[in-house]
Formats: C-alpha cells, structure tokens, sequence
C-alpha cells in the first residue's frame, strides 16, 4: 500500500493533471465566487437605498408634523421604527429651532448617508421644520460578504481537491501504471537475449494498452531480424572498408597529379595575366597621350583665334602706316584723309588689345585648371562675408543684369581653408549661372545655402534659370566642353572649379533637383570651424547685381 501511494504521488502525469484541475477549477470559483460577491454587494445597497426610499415616501410628512408640534413621545417613537430598519445604525434629527433628537451610533467611514428636508404643510403652505439625517454601515454588508466568500472557497477548495484525488487515484489505475510497466520492459530488453512478449495484467475487454503491447512485440521482432542483418552487414562493410583503403590510395595518387596540372595551369595563367598587364600599361598610356592632345588642341584652338586677330590687325596697321607715309608726302594730302587713316589705325589698335587681353585670360584660366593652389596657406575667414564678397564682384563683371541673390549662412560661423580656391570654386559656378542660366528679360535668383556638417562644409547654389540637361550635365566638368563657343565661351570655368574641389580634398557635383526651378551645384570639403562673434559688417544679405 505505501508502495502504491507513494507511485500514486510521484507520477508526473499525475501531478501535472491533478495541479492543472486544482488551478482551473480555482480559477472558476475564484471567477463565479466574485461574480456572486459582486452581486450580493449590489443586491445589499439596493436593500440600503429602498430603506431609503421608505423613509423618504413614508416617514418623512409624519416626523415633520410631529417636529411641528414638538412631540418628543412621538418623534423617539418614529425614530425607534426607522433604526430598525436593514443595516440602518444611525439617524439625527435637526429642527430649525436648534433642538436635535439621535438615536444609533455615528460613523465616519464605510458609510451610506442621506440628508432629507422635513417640510410641514399647512393648507396650502410648506414649512421647512428641519432636516432628517439617516446613516447605513457599510461595515455590516462587508463582514457579510467576506463570511459568504470564506464559506464558498472553503466548500469549493474542499470539492476541488476531492475531485483531483479521484481523478489522480483513476489515472494511476487506467494510465500510469501501465506506463510504468512499459517502462520497466523496455528497459529489459535485451535482442541478443530469449525473446519476452510484452502482456499488460488487466481485467475486461481488451483496450489500448493491449494494442501498445502488440505493437510494440511486433517492433522488437522486427528489430531481431534487423539486428541479424546488421551483425551480417557489418562482416561485408568490413571487407568494403578494406576496398576502400586502396581506392583512398588511388585518389591520393590522383589528387597529386592534379595538383601537379593545376600548379602548372597557375604558372600560365600568372604569365598571361602579366602581358595582360603590360597590355593595359600600354593602353592607359595611350589614352593619357589621347587626352593630352585633346588638350593641346583645346589650347590652341581657343589661343588661336585672339592671336590670328592681333595678327590680322598689326598687318592693316602697317599697311595703314605706309598709306600714311604716303599720304603725308603728297602735296594733296587733306586732314580729312589724315583722321580716316587714323581712325582705322586706332580701330587695330583697340582690336589688338582686346583679343590680346583675352588671350591673356585663356592663358590665365588654363594656369587656373592646371595649377596647385593646394600649397597656399589657409586662413580663418568669416565664411558669410567672404561669400558676400564674391558674389557682389562677380555682379559687378557681369552688370548691368539684375539678379535677386539670398545668403544663407551664419554670421558668426568661421572656417579655416584656402580662401583662393574656394573663391575660384563659388566665382566660377556664379559666372556659369550668369552666362547660361539668366537674361534681361525676366526676375533671375540666385540662393547660397552654406553650413558644416560633420567637419566638412556644404555649399548649396540655386539658380531659377533654364535649367541643364542630362546630355550637357554629362560632359559639363571636362575642359574645354561649352555651349556657347560662339559667344566666347571657353569651358574652363567648371573644370578649374572641379579641380579646386579636388585640391581642397572635396567634390562639386550638379544636384538635377532645385527647389528653384534651375540648376544646382552642391560643393563639399573638410574645414575647420567653429563661432565667434564678428566685427559689424557692411555687406547686406540680399544683393541685386
């Protein structure tokens, strides 16, 4: 028996089924006795507030005409009645003369008070007399409840655990047990020892279990015919593996042959990939030389043009000279003739100027393209102002056009950086957005946009001008390319910008999206900044070239 009780209590299954029905049946008397609790609860103030009410519909004319007559036999006979009523433990009575008459114990908390007027009617007239003060404790329905919930847990506690145990007690007899017993057979097992069927010791008609045991006499006779087949299977993989050992020695012998073919392979390979090399030594050189006869001939077309000029014009001067000379030896000679001369000569002369000033300027901005400027030294310079500075001489080159330019940036931020280049950088795409993007005859803007972001300043130039296209936006950074050749353009003002980027450790790149409608360029490189308080400036925010 204590062999019995003790299996009966240390049964997984069991425990695990006994404690899921103790934790859900307590779960719904936890869940019914609330709800019923609740109930009572209410059921118990609906009792309170009908005493109420009663008191209210029948006892308040008759206190009231006997406050009006002061019958002291009456009112502590009336007031003995009403504290008789359900949980009702206090009344006061108030007249408007100051007498009061009480009966009960007052409390302050865990209470349900009302307050009612005594009105007394005469005729047609109603007299306040005084007030009714009735009290019910709250304390009487709470030990109530908490007596009706302990009896019901109590009882629901008790029927729980009986159940469990029958259950539990049911289990081990039809279940667990015979678990057991399967345990304990399967752990005898034995294939190479006599064969043992399974036979569960059971009273009544055959059931599940019956149906366990004859599968499972079933499987381990299967399994004795496998593990007669394996004790065979491992006598012939014994003889495989002997067959396997030369066929490993093959491979090996194989596997060396082959590497001997892949390392000669490799070396072949290393010799192409070396003339493969030279070849594209050969190549990048050719194409160095390609684009250094592209720019060669760029040179020479765009210096070619002012010098052929200049020598065109120094070649009329001097027939001018001679037809001058001439002219002054002859005795005709008018100063009519004489000016006209002349006046052709200074024409030359202001022609010869002008094309050698521009090629003074190509010859300049080629210097710009190619030149390092990376070796000046930086300086710290108010970043707001130095942008107002460029863009108010870049007007003045290309006055009298009017264009609306905004400056966003902060007056107080300083950087340190080569100031040529940034200069050369900003100049050059405002030069650009004045010869393409605007023209007189309509509202031009420009907006700077300028902050630093992680160390590195970012410039933001918009234009509300025509605009680039994808072709143009393509070669636009390489020298000498220009849509407007005709009106002496060069193309070197985004090329000397892009390379001044790059001396500055940067990048200027077209943005195809401007919140004005036109072309934007944003420009990034590394800057020391910080902020300091400047001096007062006298440039303005918002210049019109």
């Amino acid at each position: 028996m204590l062999t019995f009780s003790r299996q009966l209590v240390q049964s997984p299954i069991g425990r695990k089924l006994m404690i899921s029905i103790v934790l859900f049946s307590s779960l719904i008397t936890l869940v019914t006795t609330g709800y019923q609790l609740v109930m009572d609860y209410r059921s118990d103030l609906g009792r309170i507030d009908r005493a109420f009410t009663t008191i209210e519909t029948v006892n308040l004319d008759v206190l009231a005409a006997s406050i009006w007559v002061i019958d002291e036999r009456l009112i502590n006979t009336q007031l003995n009645g009403l504290i008789q009523l359900p949980d009702i433990t206090y009344i006061l009575i108030n007249d408007d003369s100051g007498q009061h008459w009480a009966i009960g114990e007052r409390l302050d908390d865990n209470v349900l008070e009302r307050e009612f007027p005594l009105q007394y009617n005469s005729g047609s007239e109603s007299i306040a007399v005084g007030k009714l003060l009735v009290q019910a404790d709250l304390n009487a329905i709470y030990q109530r409840l908490y007596d009706r919930a302990i009896l019901i847990l109590l009882s629901n506690a008790i029927k729980t655990f009986l159940v469990a145990g029958m259950i539990l007690f049911l289990v081990w007899i039809n279940i667990t047990r015979h678990l057991h017993s399967l345990s304990e057979y399967c752990q005898r097992i034995d294939l190479e020892g006599e064969f043992s069927p399974l036979a569960f010791h059971q009273k009544g008609k055959q059931n599940e279990f019956d149906l366990v045991a004859l599968a499972i006499n079933e499987m381990q006779e299967q399994l004795r015919r496998s593990f007669s087949a394996i004790k065979k299977s491992r006598t012939e993989l014994q003889i495989a593996l002997e067959d396997r050992e030369r066929l490993l020695e093959l491979e090996r012998s194989y596997k060396d042959e082959l590497a001997k073919q892949v390392k000669e392979r490799t070396q072949e390979l290393e010799h192409s990939l070396q003339i493969l090399k030279r070849a594209q030594q050969v190549l990048v050189e050719q194409e160095k030389m390609a684009a250094l006869g592209g720019l060669v001939s760029g040179v020479a077309h765009e210096i070619n043009t002012p010098i052929g000029i200049c020598l065109t014009a120094a070649s009329a001067q001097l027939a001018h000279i001679d037809e001058l000379v001439k002219l002054i030896h002859s005795p005709d000679a008018t100063l009519e003739e004489i000016n006209a001369i002349l006046d052709e000569y200074q024409q030359s002369c202001e022609l010869i100027v002008s094309n050698i000033t521009r090629a003074s300027n190509l010859i300049q901005k080629f210097k710009t393209v190619a030149a390092e400027q990376s070796h000046e030294e930086h300086r710290n310079i108010n970043l707001k102002q130095v942008l107002g500075e460029i863009c108010e001489s870049t007007s003045l080159i290309f006055a009298p056009m009017k264009v609306e330019l905004d400056i966003e940036a902060d007056e107080n931020l300083y950087i340190t950086t080569n100031q040529s280049l940034l200069s050369q950088i900003v100049s050059n795409i405002l030069s650009n957005a004045y010869t393409h993007a605007f023209n007189r005859d309509r509202e031009n803007k420009l907006q700077i946009r300028a902050e630093v972001k992680n160390h590195h300043l970012e410039i933001l130039i918009e234009d509300n001008g025509k605009g680039i296209t994808a072709e143009v936006a393509e070669h636009m950074f390489e020298p000498f390319f220009t849509t407007s050749r005709s009106r002496g353009g060069t193309g070197l003002g985004l090329s000397a910008a892009f390379n001044a980027a790059t001396l500055l450790k940067g990048n200027v790149r077209y943005v195809p999206n401007s919140s004005l409608g036109g072309a934007a360029f944003a420009i990034r490189f590394p800057v020391n900044a910080h902020f300091e308080t400047p001096m007062p400036l006298t440039q303005p925010n918002n210049l019109h070239g």
